[in-house]
């Protein structure tokens, strides 16, 4: 079951899209008098665009100027977000330096190390003052939530079993030979032909009694297990249909008699062991399930403020009201 850790992870959600930089003259918003300049929120989409191109977003086809319109158009109600949260966090009272770092300390901590977290601020371009007093606001928002009871707990358990169950589970042991032509990037290149006569050999050696474990440390071409004798587990939804089917035939200690193909290659395949499914109980996720649960209904609270906060604000938004002019 993956439960997301402490709320500081919703800081780092809330902030990774936020910038304030910039001191442009022409105003693309102001929040309850506070602007947000052209410039500001240029140098953001930019820096967006650019994280998704790499991604392999076109921004260049005929939906492209569609795409940045939408993409400014989003960065902007984010950076307006932000601003209405250092003020409402700004109302609650000052910070002084030494309360701004005991802030600062449990965010700190998630990162390896002090320039780690430096490298964060100049990402969403927000100074520790700001950081600490988002996190001062959530504090403060968040600090009369009651943890779950027992009650609900075994509720959320009973109602959400499939969170809480393992699927079947194949330890294995594989030998694979890439096929690639040079177009795929994968570690090593042969053709179909030149693949499948190197399976035919691994198989021909086990066979002859030769360990299967040693012959993927010496032949196999997956460096992600070879090193453990191709030692890996298996579910049916992490990989892929033509390999879980030829393991899940095999009998324990038993290997494939022909190379198996899958888009990655030939593999030569010996089931070790059939892990059950199973359901994790109740006692064994519990304290995990009371973070997850508090952590949920303190988000729920904080999102519930800053709607509020939203809903009161005064904002102008001079990017909305020039397209709607275009538009017409």
């Amino acid at each position: 079951m993956k439960i997301k850790k402490c709320l500081a992870a919703l800081v780092l959600l809330a902030l990774a899209a936020l910038v304030f930089a910039g001191c442009g003259k022409d105003i693309a918003a102001t929040v309850n008098g506070e602007k947000i300049t052209m410039d500001e929120l240029t140098l953001q989409v930019n820096e967006l665009k650019e994280m998704y191109e790499q991604q392999g977003l076109d921004f260049s086809g005929d939906n492209g100027q569609a795409l940045v319109d939408s993409l400014q158009k989003d960065t902007l109600e984010s950076m307006i977000e932000t601003k209405i949260m250092l003020q409402e966090a700004k109302k609650l009272g000052k910070l002084e330096p030494q309360a701004i770092q005991e802030k600062l300390a449990p965010l700190k901590g998630q990162f390896p190390s002090e320039d780690d977290f430096k490298k964060f601020l100049e990402q969403v371009k927000l100074s520790e003052e700001e950081v600490a007093y988002i996190l001062f606001l959530q504090d403060e928002v968040t600090k009369d939530v009651a943890a779950p009871t027992e009650e609900d707990l075994r509720k959320y358990y009973d109602e959400n079993t499939d969170q809480f169950s393992q699927p079947e589970q194949l330890e294995v042991r594989h030998i694979l030979f890439f096929v690639d032509d040079g177009t795929k990037g994968l570690p090593a290149q042969h053709s179909d032909e030149e693949a499948r006569q190197l399976a035919d050999d691994v198989i021909a050696q086990l066979d002859e009694g030769s360990d299967f474990a040693e012959l993927a440390k010496e032949k196999s071409e997956d460096t992600s297990t070879k090193a453990e004798g191709g030692l890996y587990t298996a579910t049916e939804s992490s990989t892929v249909t033509e390999f879980y089917t030829a393991a899940a035939a095999l009998s324990e200690g038993e290997y494939t008699a022909e190379p198996v193909k899958t888009d990655y290659g030939y593999h030569i395949i010996r089931l070790e062991k059939v892990i059950p499914a199973q359901q994790q109980p109740f006692e064994e996720v519990r304290e995990a399930l009371m973070e997850q649960l508090t952590d949920q209904a303190k988000q729920e609270k904080f999102n519930q403020k800053i709607q509020e906060a939203k809903d009161k604000a005064v904002v102008v938004n001079k990017l909305e009201e020039k397209q709607g002019k275009e538009e017409q």
